[in-house]
């Protein structure tokens, strides 16, 4: 599993190195590192509410880049091990029945088709089976909540690993 850096060495990162630094919990985020150059924080929580605050105050161009950084749901094991440890243990899918990986491809195309950005939401474990029925539900809400629901799916995979890392 990744380490994390000291949250106390944050605030002197340039943006590549802050990024670097935010992998573990954010994967690429990119617009969100840019944000937060120079921010202090005294601790990993600390730093996800600061990201939080953050992501909230952005436009809705960049939350769906940021959104657009993180794994697409049901995504091939062998794309999320190139990703990260982390998102393979969250969603390696292993062995699952290949009509729910083909019906969640198709739901992942019309979602991303519709909304501009990839379905994201914390699987913590869920199957891609189980996925299906969350990407249906949602499909059907508006852009404005679907974007604050996968920015706030990205606050809950980062505190979820968050307390992962920490243990």
């Amino acid at each position: 599993m990744a380490e994390l850096a000291d949250p106390s060495t944050l605030g002197t990162l340039d943006a590549e190195g802050l990024a670097a630094a935010m992998r573990p919990l954010w994967e690429d985020a990119g617009p969100l590192a840019e944000r937060l150059v120079g921010v202090e924080v005294g601790s990993w929580d600390e730093h996800i509410e600061r990201a939080a605050a953050t992501i909230a105050a952005m436009d809705d161009q960049t939350r769906a880049a940021l959104l657009r950084a993180h794994p697409r749901i049901g995504a091939p094991p062998a794309e999320l091990a190139r990703r990260s440890a982390i998102s393979l243990a969250e969603q390696g899918g292993t062995g699952e029945d290949p009509a729910a990986i083909a019906r969640l491809a198709v739901l992942n195309d019309a979602y991303e088709a519709r909304f501009g950005f990839p379905f994201v939401d914390w699987v913590k474990g869920r199957s891609r089976s189980d996925m299906i029925e969350v990407v249906e539900a949602r499909s059907g809400r508006d852009r404005a909540t679907e974007l604050g629901a996968g920015c706030a799916a990205l606050i809950a995979i980062a505190r979820d690993r968050l307390c992962r890392l920490e243990a």
